[in-house]
């Protein structure tokens, strides 16, 4: 993924280090598909925390899924809690496909967290509305995601302050599900190119959000509906609507507050429960593929990461 959502994430990240929940509940119950009753999670093996790439698995009520890990060098030899970065695939993607094509692990490196890639289920994620086959399996995203987070908190040396949950498409579609359904694991969202698939998003707790979009999208237009080049035959919730019911959630007041520098248009909500920062990024000319590109030369990018570089003060960040 290009360097303007790398950028985003080191700021996000950065905002979690002022303020998140470390506070752990039990277990989900999850229904890992219609035909099966079998729900508790279960972890096949835990991670060593050795340096580098590697593939594990945990068993999810009758389910075993995949997932791949990448744990910097520096990060294995000291030993030091560092953030999670949760990176889930667009629709038909793969694991080792979005590790390639969005560069975590070199940012991993340089910043020093931890990133896990989950496998979804036949390639796709249970977002809600979207996206087919894990939906019609009924299969439990939010569930799966929630113990595996879990489970790399209980193995490795990660503060379960700083949870950031990102994705791409209908990996977008699924952070927002999980940060809607089980905020209790989540510190941070930064969902990219997606959209609130489900009918009631009530998060027990503020996450902070950025949300990021593509003015160009083609596949999940900026309005809603179906484009032209979509494969879900979903009719998309629109960027609008997405907004208004997260901020609405997260008990924002009064409309966004909006600048425009270069190809970047940034609307930040007010007033958010617990001075959660709530915001979109709109990237003109940005289409699905890769819509935290802004065009050849825009010095955008650069901006933005000086916007968003430290948090305003909130009362979580206080001593």
């Amino acid at each position: 993924m290009p360097k303007t959502i790398a950028l985003v994430l080191v700021a996000m990240l950065l905002l979690t280090a002022c303020g998140g929940s470390g506070s752990t509940s039990p277990k989900p119950t999850a229904i890992a598909s219609a035909t099966t009753a079998e729900t508790s999670p279960v972890a096949s093996s835990r991670p060593p925390a050795t340096p580098g790439a590697s593939t594990h698995t945990l068993r999810h009520g009758a389910l075993e899924r995949s997932y791949r890990l990448y744990v910097p060098a520096a990060v294995a030899a000291s030993g030091a809690k560092v953030p999670l970065v949760v990176a889930l695939h667009g629709g038909l993607g793969t694991p080792e496909q979005f590790a390639a094509a969005s560069r975590f692990e070199a940012l991993a490196d340089a910043e020093h967290f931890i990133v896990v890639f989950p496998a979804g289920v036949e390639r796709t994620w249970n977002g809600g509305a979207c996206c087919r086959p894990a939906t019609v399996l009924s299969v439990d995203d939010t569930g799966f995601l929630a113990a595996l987070i879990e489970q790399l908190q209980a193995a490795l040396p990660i503060d379960s302050g700083r949870v950031l949950v990102t994705g791409h498409s209908n990996g977008a579609i699924m952070a927002f599900r999980l940060a809607c359904e089980r905020p209790d694991v989540v510190n941070a969202v930064v969902p990219v190119a997606g959209s609130i698939e489900i009918d009631r998003c009530q998060p027990s707790r503020p996450v902070p959000l950025l949300d990021i979009h593509g003015d160009a999208d083609r596949n999940h237009p900026l309005e809603g509906g179906q484009g032209d080049r979509s494969v879900a035959n979903v009719d998309f919730r629109s960027t609008a609507a997405t907004m208004a019911a997260w901020s609405a959630a997260m008990g924002c007041a009064g409309p966004p507050l909006t600048r425009t520098e270069g190809a970047l248009t940034t609307s930040a909500w007010q007033g958010c429960r617990d001075g959660a920062r709530t915001e979109l990024l709109v990237i003109a000319g940005a289409d699905h593929p890769g819509p935290a590109a802004p065009p050849s030369g825009s010095p955008a990018a650069a901006h933005h990461r000086l916007s968003m570089r430290a948090p305003p003060p909130t009362a979580s960040c206080s001593t």
